[in-house]
């Protein structure tokens, strides 16, 4: 009797082990698959350089912002020649996901942090180097906009 009960705990364990990992599967399946049908709508424009030699979740950051229009991103960055669009998708490895609820930034390692909201273009580019800046692996290249 007792070889039975343990073949029992073995079954038991072993199903619920498969269904864990096809869980998990399917998780990352449909996160995946949830990104991928962000990258295709109209209102997503990807990072225009990606982050390759670290080793979290994404190679870039993503800029949910409530703005409506990419154009409102064509304004320069300080007294740069770079535009605010440039300085986030190409300077800081960032996708900007426009008319989104709120506006936030997702990062590296998929922390959300939060943005202040109803902000012009230039004051949410302000927040995103200055949020950036701050991080371990993005100081680095905020500094690399003063040059």
């Amino acid at each position: 009797m007792a070889f039975v009960g343990l073949k029992y705990n073995q079954d038991l364990f072993a199903s619920a082990l498969f269904l864990t990992i096809g869980y998990f599967s399917y998780a990352q399946d449909r996160s995946e698959g949830l990104l991928q049908e962000m990258e295709v709508q109209n209102n997503f424009f990807d990072a225009i350089r990606f982050r390759s030699d670290l080793n979290f979740n994404s190679n870039k950051r993503i800029l949910y912002t409530t703005m409506e229009d990419i154009e409102a991103f064509n304004k320069k960055y300080k007294d740069s020649e770079m535009s605010l669009e440039y300085v986030i998708r190409n300077q800081l490895h960032t996708a900007i996901f426009l008319n989104q609820k709120k506006n936030y930034l997702k990062s590296l390692d998929g922390s959300e942090f939060r943005l202040s909201q109803n902000s012009t273009a230039e004051e949410l580019t302000n927040q995103v180097v200055s949020l950036i800046g701050r991080m371990y692996y993005g100081a680095e290249e905020v500094k690399a906009l003063a040059h």
